[in-house]
């Protein structure tokens, strides 16, 4: 007799302790379906960035204009058209189908800010602009995820203007205090009050990406870097983002372009060298200040 209740408690704990084992098991599985899922979503989010950047024509997103990412993705059909009044309508059209295959905005705008290409260090550049000496900025470009922007610079000394020739469909998407609705080369002829007004220019993603660069000619390329230095107050700075391969030969376009015009200095007391370098080299931001 007791050898048998001592089988049946050993049963009865051994069942006992498969029944555990099963539950944890579960649980588990259910907490690696759940991770997988997840990075499934992160995943698809970065694939879809990639895409667009590889494949602009190919791109289904809604907004207005990839930036860049390896990209990171921003807005670049503000400036393309600087021609815009000379052009016939058929290439208006086409440019007009052009930035719509462009398009794009992020699902996910945390992740995106937090995780994507050189956006980590993009969120501490601009946390930093309300601690410096800057009174009005302009930000080339006006997207969904740019209203992130003014309150990352945190200040209500400081000025935050866009610039953005195409809105996106959603006024609540614009948090700035002021908007130039037009492109770079059209900002003399569309708001002569703006010159000499700005102490920073933001260009992350627009002047230093190959696909916009693949559409300026010399005269585009003047014409976008005269506006730049015309809002430009004096010693005021352009900070200029580039991707890899956005021109053949950065040091000569940069000496043929630029510096006749900019000195390239560090920022922010030396906070940042100009040429500092994300991801390996896929990101640069340089910083030129008007002479």
């Amino acid at each position: 007799i007791m050898v048998s209740i001592g089988a049946r408690k050993k049963n009865s704990s051994l069942n006992f302790c498969t029944t555990r084992l099963v539950v944890i098991a579960s649980a588990l599985a259910l907490l690696a379906l759940g991770l997988h899922a997840w990075s499934l979503i992160c995943s698809s989010e970065h694939d879809i960035l990639q895409h667009s950047v590889e494949n602009p024509m190919n791109a289904t997103s809604s907004g207005a204009a990839v930036q860049t990412e390896t990209n990171q993705i921003g807005t670049n059909d503000r400036i393309i058209g600087g021609d815009s009044d000379a052009m016939s309508e058929v290439e208006k059209e086409k440019l007009k189908q052009k930035m719509e295959a462009w398009v794009y905005e992020p699902k996910n705008i945390n992740y995106f800010w937090k995780k994507m290409g050189d956006r980590p260090f993009q969120r501490e550049f601009y946390s930093r602009l309300g601690k410096g000496n800057f009174n009005r900025l302009l930000d080339v470009g006006a997207r969904s995820y740019n209203k992130l922007c003014k309150d990352l610079i945190n200040s209500t000394s400081v000025e935050y203007f866009q610039m953005e020739p195409n809105l996106p469909p959603d006024p609540s998407d614009l948090k700035n205090d002021g908007l130039l609705e037009c492109y770079m080369n059209e900002v003399r002829e569309k708001y002569p009050d703006q010159v000499s007004n700005f102490d920073l220019i933001i260009d992350f993603g627009v002047f230093g990406w190959k696909l916009v660069q693949n559409e300026f000619n010399d005269a585009k390329v003047k014409g976008y870097v005269d506006s730049v230095k015309w809002l430009l107050r004096d010693k005021g700075c352009w900070a200029l983002k580039t991707d890899k391969g956005w021109v053949p030969n950065e040091g000569e376009f940069f000496d043929k372009h630029i510096l006749p015009y900019f000195e390239k200095s560090d920022f922010d007391n030396h906070t940042y060298e100009s040429g500092h370098s994300i991801k390996g080299g896929n990101f640069k931001f340089y910083f030129f200040y008007k002479k």
